[in-house]
């Protein structure tokens, strides 16, 4: 029994990291890195992207408004939630592809009024980021993922 629990272990060790095709995981993506500018030369005054819903109740109708705003630093933006009487900020922070980052919002799935802020990635897939919803008229903001590129360089010789 001892001997039948050594080899089961010895293998379960030996097949740990044994898997070094990336392409595997849907997850990971491998890009040829190029230089984008940190920091934006002009700004864009004007909502970059926005999503409004209509709620309507009993006794009103409000419009749930959450739109993007380009900072000074390129691969960040400026959430600006609207509803009701509230006004508030937040922040998305994406990765650089080594591309012009392009930032979406779509609709939330269950809960109303709600959102998901994300960016688009170089193959043009929809990353979610963030989910923005009102709970018992609490405002809420869920961060669905959290995203990072890594760049390797091989020292020359």
């Amino acid at each position: 029994m001892k001997k039948g629990f050594a080899i089961l272990s010895m293998l379960f060790l030996l097949s740990c990291g044994t898997n070094n095709n990336a392409s595997e995981n849907k997850d990971s993506v491998v890009v040829n890195y190029k230089n984008i500018p940190e920091e934006r030369s002009t700004i864009n005054p004007n909502a970059v992207k926005t999503y409004a819903e209509t709620v309507k109740s009993f006794e009103t109708t409000d419009e749930f408004k959450v739109s993007l705003f380009e900072t000074k630093k390129t691969f960040n933006y400026l959430i600006r939630i609207e509803y009701k009487q509230l006004n508030e900020e937040d922040t998305l922070r994406i990765p650089n592809f080594g591309i012009e980052p392009s930032v979406e919002i779509k609709r939330g799935d269950s809960i109303r009024p709600s959102c998901i802020v994300g960016f688009l990635d170089e193959k043009k897939q929809f990353r979610e980021s963030k989910l923005i919803f009102f709970e018992n008229d609490v405002l809420k903001v869920k961060v669905l993922q959290h995203y990072a590129v890594s760049t390797y360089q091989e020292d020359a010789k």
